[in-house]
């Protein structure tokens, strides 16, 4: 179990030597990671020296190019960018993968390195990958199944999942292609109607049950609205991007959801299920709701206040003990702080490269290296005569 005080924390903003100084210990822990996981690429750690290793990434191995792309863009340099376009590379195999949770790998991998560096590679397989995600749209059910693969399981072709919505959204805007713009349009608004409440608390899965008379499908939410913190906050990144590319009524379901978060996580460091007294904290889903919170706040009349909140969330979890602060410990730049399923026996608290993919994504925002609305406009290329 791993607890930290909920009723006294930082919630200064971090200074610009804080905001560089993290950057700079979770790029170069990216080095040493490399090294631990060889030709792999690495799933978790409960440790920061033992890795849970993946031939193919599994579903985060988007995540893993994503880490060294943001790398590339702190550092301009032409070696970091061709390392994230490798990996980019390696992930071509996952394009018919039966998985929703493509849109992960390809979105946070070849689509955004592929913008970050005019790579046309990168960008055909983002494109390709846009193509195959939207393929797996079930008109009779309404939206694109979560799949079998990646732990989708039998069931996997009748269940809707909250956790890939935000990539789903963007990726089908790589083609600029207006059929795969309404594929997305009509799976968010099947995850709406059966995840969302008023209250703007969000199921984080639905299942589809098939009725002969009349001959329709019903779609119902799996658990309680709210119950797991890290499906809250895709389910807020997920309608801040709808809210950016489709406006109303998403900017009304954003807000809703964020403000539900604001209510019910009262600290930086929630709980991964609040209603039970024994989980784990999850810092990890403030990070997927700071970032919400930062691109939906461009379009809010109060966004300078939304913005702060934010900013106030990253800096105490970049202040907290989940993340190694100092050069000379055992594991500097590590951020444990990611509340995981590692096996039969249940969830630890792992460093994983998604959960970094978002730290360092946070930090980079409020460095202003990367753009808050679109989540990934390039502000600045690597020229490839660069260092």
């Amino acid at each position: 179990m791993s607890k930290l005080p909920t009723s006294h924390w930082d919630a200064a903003a971090l200074s610009q030597q804080e905001i560089s100084k993290a950057i700079a210990l979770l790029t170069r822990r990216l080095d040493v990671i490399d090294a631990q996981c060889g030709a792999g690429f690495p799933l978790f750690s409960p440790d920061g020296a033992h890795w849970k290793v993946s031939s193919g990434g599994s579903w985060m191995g988007g995540f893993w190019a994503g880490c060294w792309g943001l790398r590339a863009l702190v550092s301009e340099s032409a070696k970091d960018r061709d390392k994230a376009l490798t990996l980019c590379a390696a992930l071509s195999d996952k394009l018919q993968a039966d998985t929703l949770n493509r849109s992960l790998i390809f979105w946070y991998g070849p689509a955004l390195c592929g913008r970050w560096f005019s790579d046309p590679d990168a960008q055909h397989l983002a494109s390709q990958a846009a193509t195959a995600v939207a393929s797996s749209f079930d008109p009779e059910l309404g939206y694109m199944p979560l799949g079998c693969d990646m732990g989708g399981g039998v069931d996997g072709r009748q269940r809707l999942s909250v956790d890939s919505l935000a990539a789903t959204i963007q990726l089908m805007q790589v083609n600029d292609d207006e059929a795969l713009d309404k594929a997305a349009r009509a799976h968010t608004d099947a995850l709406v109607a059966a995840c969302f409440t008023a209250s703007g608390a969000c199921s984080a899965e639905a299942q589809s049950t098939l009725q002969q008379e009349p001959r329709q499908s019903i779609l119902q939410a799996l658990d309680r609205p709210g119950g797991w913190s890290r499906g809250q906050a895709w389910a807020m990144l997920g309608l801040s991007h709808a809210a950016i590319h489709w406006g109303s009524p998403y900017l009304d379901y954003a807000r809703a959801a964020c403000v539900y978060w604001r209510r019910s996580r009262r600290t930086p460091f929630p709980a991964d299920r609040p209603e039970r007294s024994d989980s784990l904290s999850d810092p990890s889903a403030t990070l997927i709701a700071a970032i919400a919170i930062l691109s939906l706040s461009e379009l809010l009349d109060d966004g300078d206040s939304w913005r702060a909140y934010a900013a106030q969330q990253i800096a105490a979890l970049v202040r907290s003990s989940y993340f190694v602060r100092r050069d000379g410990a055992a594991h500097p730049g590590a951020f444990k702080g990611a509340c995981y399923r590692t096996g039969p026996a249940g969830c630890e608290l792992v460093e994983s490269p998604w959960s970094s993919f978002f730290l360092l994504q946070a930090l980079c925002m409020l460095a202003g290296l990367i753009d808050g609305t679109e989540q990934g406009t390039q502000l600045r290329s690597v020229n490839p005569a660069d260092k």
